[in-house]
């Protein structure tokens, strides 16, 4: 029975087989032929480059055996850049580099380690082919000078640039120029007009932040990346309701701290190797308007020195006092009463063998330079912090400058006005003399300063290049809508410059320029 059902069932599938009617297609066809270049001769298995640096790959690419030139082969292609770390707050984005066949792109990624990934695809089929190599960003803006500028192509928005020579970072093999450093790094440019930009001492072992501020916006930033890592609420214990930024600098010479004016109202910290103390409570007193100024040398006694507009006064903050009160009653032998200056403060900066503050002053239709003793002081009760008065009227350019610069080692005080910088030998003359004048009469100075920094430990430690031998001129032209960056070495004693001046195309007005130390000699 059983060989019988068998028979039957085979007899029945044979029937049902011969019945069928194939209707597939067998008409094959072969898929294209394409090859991507691995890592090997040509395409090296790790790159190592500086960021901002230029990337360029050119991989061998062969369709249908022949090697593809230009865009006559079906093809697209991808080149994309992500990290290969893993953990808590990394960035993983994906970044897209090129569509071209041949990479030719700045990376402007952080420091660290990537994968580099070239995607070719077949436009007629859709298969796809890989090429992936390794890459190493290296940070190269540990040190430099930075400029905070208004962005030429982007008007009531700022950024930063940095430049990186010999006379600005120490042991340095390659002069390099960076812009848009801000926008690199957090995808825009800062809200607002450039106020203000300083690399804090709030933790020299990190490197800490570098602060910038903007008449709309402020960010501190990492001083390897750039990328934003703190809020203006970040930087007080309770965050103001407003921000109008006044005024923002270092504290002290000899101290490690830093003065705010905002909404014209004084916030105060002091720190000592750390960030470990946030701005408090806004100081209490009774002043009128306060001027975009406080002592960037106050001694250690005072928690701040700031001008009171108003009254034409200086005001005094003693240390861990909660209010301004005035200076002890000035001797007549004073060059000016502290208490009573009755004048308008202009703008002012440190400078002297004794780290003294230079200020420029108008009364009427003149105008003065003066210098006062905040900063080497024991204590607020002295009688002749007003150290020199000096009626300058009749310097050129007086009335229209916009900048100005104290010197360190020579007793003179620089500014900049209209297309010129002049000089200013306070104690041989009171009448300044030009120093330089812009190479087109188009160039307006709108910002100079010399190389030095407030800091004394790194001041007068070496870590400082060239130290007060460098003066930093910016300027801007309206009408071609062009910034530019002069350096020139000068004799520290004089101002007077020496040899030709280093010169860097800015995209866009400097206000505010500063030294980006890094602590190595």
């Amino acid at each position: 029975m059983k060989k019988i059902f068998f028979a039957a069932t085979m007899a029945l599938a044979l029937t049902c087989v011969s019945c069928y009617d194939d209707k597939g297609n067998y008409d094959y066809t072969d898929l294209e032929v394409v090859e991507v270049e691995k890592p090997g001769d040509n395409i090296l298995e790790k790159y190592i480059i500086s960021r901002f640096d230029t990337l360029t790959i050119d991989p061998k690419v062969t369709y249908q055996g022949k090697q593809v030139v230009g865009d006559e082969a079906p093809l697209d292609y991808l080149w994309t850049l992500y990290t290969t770390h893993t953990g808590v707050g990394v960035d993983y984005t994906i970044d897209t580099l090129s569509t071209s066949r041949k990479l030719d792109a700045q990376i402007t990624r952080g420091g660290g380690d990537y994968a580099l990934h070239l995607t070719v695809r077949n436009r007629n089929d859709g298969v796809e082919y890989y090429m992936q190599t390794q890459l190493t960003i290296e940070e190269s803006i540990s040190a430099g000078w930075l400029l905070l500028y208004e962005c030429a192509d982007a008007p009531g928005q700022s950024d930063v640039g940095l430049v990186v020579n010999e006379w600005t970072k120490n042991n340095i093999i390659k002069n390099r120029e960076f812009w848009d450093l801000y926008k690199a790094s957090n995808n825009r440019h800062l809200n607002g007009e450039p106020r203000c930009i300083h690399h804090t001492v709030a933790n020299l072992a990190q490197g800490d932040i570098v602060m910038i501020f903007t008449n709309k916006e402020y960010a501190g930033v990492s001083h390897n990346t750039f990328e934003k890592n703190t809020t203006f609420g970040n930087l007080f214990y309770e965050e103001p309701a407003n921000y109008d930024f006044n005024y923002y600098g270092p504290a002290g010479a000899a101290v490690l701290g830093e003065t705010l004016v905002n909404d014209n109202k004084v916030y105060v910290t002091s720190f000592m190797g750390s960030r470990n103390n946030f701005f408090g409570v806004a100081k209490s007193g009774d002043y009128g308007k306060l001027a975009n100024w406080a002592s960037a040398t106050r001694a250690a006694s005072y928690d701040a020195v700031v001008y009171d507009q108003t009254n034409q006064r200086f005001l005094v903050a003693p240390r861990s006092g909660v209010s301004f009160t005035s200076f002890a009653a000035q001797a007549p032998t004073a060059a000016f009463d502290v208490n009573n200056v009755g004048m308008e403060l202009w703008m002012g900066d440190f400078g002297g063998a004794m780290f003294n503050d230079f200020l420029f002053f108008k009364k009427g239709s003149e105008y003065y330079l003066a210098e006062a003793n905040f900063g080497l002081t024991s204590n607020i009760n002295l009688p002749n912090l007003g150290t020199g008065l000096y009626n300058i009227t009749a310097s050129p350019g007086i009335a229209n400058a916009t900048t100005m610069a104290a010197a360190m080692q020579g007793q003179y005080v620089l500014y900049g006005s209209g297309n010129k910088v002049y000089n200013l030998a306070y104690n041989q003359s009171t009448t300044a003399t030009t120093l330089w004048t812009a190479p087109d009469s188009g160039e307006e100075v709108t910002c100079i300063a010399l190389q030095k920094f407030y800091y004394r430990v790194i001041a007068m430690a070496g870590i400082l290049p060239y130290a007060n031998r460098i003066l930093h001129i910016a300027t801007w032209n309206e009408s071609k809508k062009e910034g530019k960056f002069y350096e020139y070495e000068i004799n520290p004693a004089s101002g007077a410059l020496l040899g030709e001046p280093k010169v860097y195309t800015v995209p866009g007005k400097v206000k505010s320029m500063c030294w980006k130390y890094a602590m190595e000699r």
